[in-house]
């Protein structure tokens, strides 16, 4: 079965299918909006939040986990990271191009033609989480 744009909501076939393997050994770079929406659930960013070498905030891990994740769900799935909406989608800056993340196990099952659906917006996304780099 191949899975076609007017049946997906980028992200919420994740919830119907529950394997949560996005969310083990994974650091998502965050926006400044992610944190805020985040911080305005009542979390402390410097809980969920750490900069990397390169001065990207990036989100938690907690023993190979993501910080919000639990019980293989996440907590805040309906505030979640923008790079977690995306999901599967994912961009490969070595190609330079949107691809599905091949480690998703739908992924597979979902049709090609969504990536030109969503490209340039996430491209906009990558272009914001660049410009915000280094301002902690």
């Amino acid at each position: 079965m191949v899975i076609h744009l007017k049946a997906l909501r980028l992200g919420g076939i994740c919830s119907d299918f529950s394997c949560a393997k996005c969310c083990y050994e994974t650091e998502m770079i965050l926006s400044r909006k992610d944190i805020q929406r985040i911080v305005a659930l009542g979390f402390e960013a410097t809980d969920f939040c750490f900069y990397d070498d390169n001065g990207f905030p990036r989100l938690r891990n907690v023993n190979n986990a993501c910080f919000f994740l639990n019980e293989n769900k996440c907590r805040i799935y309906s505030s979640r990271p923008q790079g977690c909406r995306y999901y599967p989608l994912i961009y490969d800056s070595n190609m330079d191009k949107v691809v599905f993340d091949t480690d998703c196990p739908l992924s597979s099952q979902l049709s090609p033609k969504i990536i030109p659906t969503f490209e340039k917006e996430i491209r906009k996304f990558i272009k914001t989480l660049l410009s915000e780099r280094f301002s902690k």
